[in-house]
């Protein structure tokens, strides 16, 4: 699951197959996740993590960024246009453990927000992981 949250991240920045370039501006961002685990009826506490990472045009209309082999994941479902993008990712692992994920991001220039709402099916039971997105643009790499 962290690989895939992980691949959500970098397809944030992804033009893929669409026309219209993504509304981010290149240079430094700094990102903020805010992540929420909940199994067997308990909720875990939220966990924050922030990182930050120089965000280049070639890195925005990169249309080969997930056109290689994923292992495990598979995009099942993806829009992406000027203000935003959805998809929707598959993985099996050999455990016989499969997850789903769902994420839906807005561009808006110099900031990005968004959320990945994800199900893992674990030995021990149902998993869901909810994480909101949040990135500013600040300044020049």
């Amino acid at each position: 699951m962290a690989a895939a949250l992980l691949a959500s991240g970098l397809l944030a920045l992804s033009a893929t197959s669409s026309a219209e370039t993504p509304n981010v501006q290149p240079g430094e961002w700094e990102y903020t996740n805010v992540t929420r685990i909940s199994t067997g009826g308990q909720t875990m506490p939220s966990q924050r993590d922030s990182h930050r990472e120089c965000v280049t045009q070639e890195d925005i209309t990169n249309k080969e960024l997930f056109s290689e082999d994923m292992g495990e994941c598979e995009i099942t479902d993806k829009t992406i246009s000027r203000s935003g993008m959805r998809y929707s990712m598959r993985c099996t692992a050999e455990e016989g453990m499969h997850s789903t994920m769902d994420a839906s991001m807005k561009f808006m220039g110099n900031r990005v927000e968004g959320t990945v709402d994800g199900k893992m099916m674990t030995p021990m039971g149902e998993m869901t992981v909810q994480t909101t997105v949040e990135g500013k643009r600040l300044g020049d790499c």
